[in-house]
């Protein structure tokens, strides 16, 4: 029975992580932390192989669209691959209280990003140049490195991040799904010496979020218009944002 509960669980969260072109860690992270798991030795290492089967899954879903800006998306991948692991690094050295604090006062800052975007047009081809490129690079490994130490995966800042830059919400959401990827696993394999999984409950939940992540990804795809996208997006920052918020008043 514990096994189906998760397995509906992560696909429920892993649908509404593909909407978002996200990997699902950035929602499972919290929710799975409500039932008790160990934080280091289960929750994130369970996270972020579960970020990078859904965040494969979508991305497969928005490059059958074709939705997927290959030019910016390869590069930021190979960026945010390479400094994941140097945030897991970080992890032992680092007190994690104040950054937390720091993921909720950028969470909220994306959040009114998001909220009061300026109008997008997705039936219009939208120039991407080479200098926002670059800068997106930049950020990618800024990011990359902060959440790896956090365990949740670039794409919840990523994809707000790609859309302050000048993409739309559909096309950001599309390509961060491709970034967030490698990333996700080459976190995951530095987690691994120090894992402690069920792995019965792993593959089950594993299934669940692919499936999730696929459908959510072809949702959005072909339903979803970015200012719903961005709307959607705030309110899920300001919901992780007040969870946080409450976890630190209370330790």
């Amino acid at each position: 029975m514990e096994y189906l509960l998760f397995s509906l669980l992560i696909g429920g969260l892993s649908f509404i992580s593909g909407m978002l072109g996200l990997g699902v860690a950035f929602i499972a992270t919290p929710v799975l932390g409500l039932f008790g798991f160990d934080l280091k030795h289960v929750i994130m290492p369970w996270s972020l192989l579960l970020n990078g089967l859904t965040a494969t899954s979508t991305a497969i879903a928005f490059a059958r669209s074709k939705m997927v800006d290959w030019r910016t998306a390869i590069p930021l991948l190979i960026i945010a691959t390479l400094v994941a692991p140097i945030g897991v690094w970080i992890l032992q050295f680092v007190s994690t209280d104040a950054v937390w604090w720091i993921y909720v006062a950028v969470l909220l800052f994306l959040a009114y990003r998001m909220a009061f975007a300026p109008k997008q047009d997705d039936s219009r081809a939208v120039e991407i140049t080479d200098k926002t490129r670059v800068k997106g690079g930049v950020l990618t490994a800024a990011i990359g490195i902060f959440a790896g130490f956090l365990g949740v995966g670039p794409g919840f800042l990523l994809m707000p991040s790609l859309v302050m830059l000048g993409y739309t919400a559909r096309i950001a959401a599309a390509t961060n799904s491709v970034i967030v990827t490698l990333p996700s696993f080459s976190a995951f394999v530095a987690h691994l010496p120090d894992a402690q999984f069920d792995w019965a409950m792993i593959g089950l939940t594993s299934i669940a979020a692919v499936i999730g992540a696929y459908l959510g990804g072809r949702f959005t795809a072909k339903r979803v218009k970015s200012r719903t996208l961005t709307l959607i997006f705030a309110i899920a920052l300001i919901l992780l944002a007040i969870q946080r918020i409450i976890i630190l008043l209370n330790a």
